[in-house]
């Protein structure tokens, strides 16, 4: 599944924002990766949504996320470092 991460309010930019990720994978693994790419530590806020409306659980498998909420053949993962919507 391709996944394209947006900055939302203060939170940095990244150089890339298209990635495959494994559509097995739990959205746990997503988030990982994001911090990873970011240089975030485990105690710094990330906050994670899809398509700008919610945010969804971390055992939820990408697979699901994206037949349930696919745009374009990709999966828009908003990320922000503050909470951003309810």
């Amino acid at each position: 599944v391709v996944v394209r991460f947006k900055a939302v309010g203060n939170a940095p930019i990244m150089k890339q924002n298209f990635y495959k990720i494994t559509s097995s994978n739990r959205f746990q693994a997503v988030i990982q990766f994001l911090r990873k790419e970011l240089g975030w530590q485990a105690g710094e806020p990330l906050f994670t949504y899809i398509n700008l409306s919610f945010s969804p659980a971390p055992d939820d498998t990408v697979a699901n996320l994206f037949k349930a909420c696919g745009t374009d053949g990709h999966l828009i993962v908003n990320y922000s470092t503050t909470q951003a919507w309810g």
